[in-house]
Order: structure tokens, then sequence, then C-alpha cells
């Protein structure tokens, strides 16, 4: 499938852009304390960081919605050592892009069991004056996000919740 036939990005990775964009005051990137948590709050279990070190990018924070996607908590991990980011040039290449670059970088992509990996890349900076790390906003979502990836995102998001579950008494 090619990139012009992939649906829409859900929107809450439209939120996270809009959130980051912003905060920029005449910058090209934001700094770690001005992500707009209460902007992005739906969308935490999703969002990442990663720091740029000796060419290689570090996982500082990874969301609870990348999980399952990632094995478990990825933090302090590098994004080769966690098997779903090797060879994904959206972990590597194009998150490159974002932090020489100093531009977001989005996109989709069709997974091997037909789900679509919707993806966004916003450059930032642990100092205020080099970009040196990249906020990620990672959207893993089942086959039918083909035809609708506002519902599909809503189904994930409610399986994350612990509140919509049937509890059995202690």
């Amino acid at each position: 499938m090619s990139y012009e036939q992939m649906p829409a990005a859900p929107s809450g990775q439209q939120k996270v852009l809009e959130a980051w964009r912003k905060r920029l005051c005449g910058r090209s990137f934001i700094t770690c304390g001005e992500i707009d948590i209460p902007a992005i709050n739906r969308e935490l279990a999703y969002v990442s960081v990663l720091s740029c070190e000796d060419g290689r990018f570090r996982f500082r924070l990874a969301g609870t919605g990348l999980h399952a996607v990632f094995g478990g908590e990825a933090r302090g991990k590098t994004a080769d050592e966690i098997e779903a980011c090797r060879g994904g040039h959206m972990w590597g290449e194009l998150a490159t892009r974002a932090l020489v670059r100093a531009i977001p970088v989005s996109g989709a992509e069709r997974l091997m069991d037909g789900g679509i990996h919707f993806w966004l890349r916003l450059p930032m900076s642990s100092d205020g004056t080099e970009v040196d790390m990249v906020l990620c906003h990672d959207r893993y979502l089942p086959p039918e996000a083909l035809s609708d990836p506002e519902r599909a995102a809503q189904r994930v998001d409610l399986a994350l919740r612990l509140d919509c579950g049937d509890f059995a008494p202690a």
C-alpha cells in the first residue's frame, strides 16, 4: 500500500502536533519543560521521548500504550535494542531528520499483520539551545484502522483503561 492510500492519522496525533506548535515561541523546537501535558493528556500512553547519544536514539520515556508493541518497558533502551523498532526508518532515519533539520516528520506504514503504524517525530531540546531530542507519538492500530482510524484508536484506548473492565470482588 502506498503512502497516498493511507487514511488520515487519528485526531490524537494532530493534538500532539498542535500542542507542540503552540510552544515553539519563534523557534523550530520546544524544550522538555515546555511539553503541554494537559493538552496531550489523552495521548500520553503513545508518547515517547528519544535522546540522541553517540549517534543512537535512547528512550528517555515511553508511554504504557507502547509496552505491548515494544515487549515491555522501553525507557533506557536504545531503539536498536527493541525488536519493533529495528529496521523501522521512523525510529532512525526519520527521527534523525527531525533532529538535524529541526522539522516535524510524520507518516504511516502498513505492518506485516495488516495493521497500521501512524507516527510523528518532533524536534526537542534538553537545554533550550541545541536540538538533541525527539518527541514521538506512535499509534499502532489494527487492520480496521484502514476504514476508520478514529474508531480503531478509540478501541485501543479502551483496552488500556483499567476502569472499564469488569472487576471481581477481592
